[in-house]
């Protein structure tokens, strides 16, 4: 089959004139705009309102202006399958982008699949999502077991290199589909690697106590923590793993809650040292430009979730102009077959941190995965004087980690 690949060099793209049409573009956009995650879904709006700005400051598409319509999840998949069908029936949507979590984008995408409106997902990373052979459904980030591989790849790399002889793993994630699926991988890749799995802990997402739990823990004393939370359980488990002492070795974070940007002001000084996967960071030097350009309208900086909502409504927009259509068939089939090399067509970059976006089916330990883009990967950062710095990979590290929480908590 015929592929898409877009490459720097591409300044112009030839649309009939008969798929101008008129009027916006209309895309839904399903997130957690209420509750207890409403600031990680004010944050996934900001960087998509931002491409949204900076495509329509261009023209729009196909001589269009794109608009997004937004539905509430509050967090819940129900409310999210309800939002999504709204968007579609009522609202026509063209496409669909969500859901952060990946519970709620387990059953948005269901919809998406139903009603054959091709939509992506710039952040859920449950592997199950992409392995039920959806044809309209797509996702951008990598898979949770991706995030898992790579968090305990760094953790050992830092034992080998700095000689610190660690070997015992500990982990406590929440009961929600993310959870369970970090757990489940983290796990595989502990045992893969030859760390020592000495307790594995599960709790009720956004409690409002994890005495317990850090007590369990801290008995345990693993070299190395993980954990995987929201923002509400990230801040709590933060201060209470400070309040009973408890400081393993390492700390490491699948993004989630500890990326968030209400984090490191909520538990300021506590947050040092704190090890986390990220998508995105300030000290990519190819997002640089965007990024000061995000900071001026919104007064913070970009973040992983930002940073790949942003992405997203390139990839959809990408999507359209090739199709010189926003039939929902074409969008569908020009998304199977898109490979954005480097830059898009307007030649602003991938600000993630690979190169390529290609939406593969392809088999690996999670099973077999439909329209998962295949070169999605993330770095290692580390929370040091109020600041995300990229520690790993080594080659691409802005500076050496710290190398025990024991010695600074």
């Amino acid at each position: 089959m015929k592929r898409w690949t877009v490459l720097f060099l591409v300044a112009i793209l030839t649309v009939p004139l008969f798929a101008q049409g008129s009027g916006p573009i209309y895309i839904g956009a399903v997130y957690p705009l209420s509750g207890s995650l409403a600031p990680i879904g004010t944050n996934c709006r900001r960087g998509i309102d931002f491409a949204v700005e900076e495509i329509n400051s261009k023209g729009g598409v196909l001589g269009r202006q794109i608009e997004i319509i937004y539905g509430d999840s509050v967090g819940d998949p129900k409310t999210g399958m309800a939002e999504a069908e709204r968007l579609i029936t009522t609202k026509n949507v063209v496409a669909l982008i969500g859901a952060y979590q990946s519970a709620v984008t387990n059953v948005v995408s269901e919809v998406a699949q139903r009603y054959k409106v091709p939509m992506i997902t710039a952040i859920s990373t449950a592997d199950p999502i992409t392995t039920r052979g959806y044809q309209y459904f797509f996702r951008l980030a990598p898979t949770n077991m991706m995030y898992l591989r790579d968090m305990i790849q760094y953790s050992y790399d830092v034992s080998q290199k700095f000689n610190l002889g660690y070997k015992t793993v500990g982990f406590i994630t929440d009961n929600t589909l993310l959870g369970q699926e970090s757990l489940k991988w983290g796990k595989y890749w502990a045992k893969e690697i030859g760390f020592t799995v000495v307790k594995e802990i599960q709790y009720s997402n956004n409690t409002v106590d994890l005495s317990s739990e850090v007590l369990t823990i801290k008995r345990a004393n693993p070299d190395i923590l993980v954990v995987d939370p929201y923002i509400s359980d990230a801040i709590l488990l933060t201060k209470t793993l400070h309040e009973q002492g408890f400081a393993p070795h390492i700390m490491i974070g699948k993004a989630s809650g500890l990326i968030d940007p209400s984090f490191i002001p909520a538990v300021k000084d506590l947050a040092t040292g704190i090890t986390t996967a990220l998508e995105w960071n300030t000290d990519i030097p190819k997002a640089q430009e965007t990024n000061k350009r995000f900071m001026a309208k919104f007064n913070i900086n970009m973040n992983g979730h930002s940073a790949e909502t942003y992405t997203t409504i390139k990839v959809m927009a990408q999507a359209f102009k090739l199709a010189g259509s926003v039939d929902r068939e074409k969008v569908r089939d020009t998304l199977a077959t898109l490979v954005i090399d480097k830059k898009f067509s307007d030649g602003s970059p991938i600000i993630l941190p690979y190169e390529m976006i290609d939406f593969e089916n392809f088999t690996n330990e999670a099973g077999s995965h439909t329209n998962q883009n295949k070169y999605a990967r993330i770095t290692i950062g580390q929370i040091k004087n109020g600041k995300y710095v990229t520690v790993w990979p080594f080659d691409s590290a802005a500076e050496d980690p710290i190398l025990s929480l024991k010695k600074i908590w």
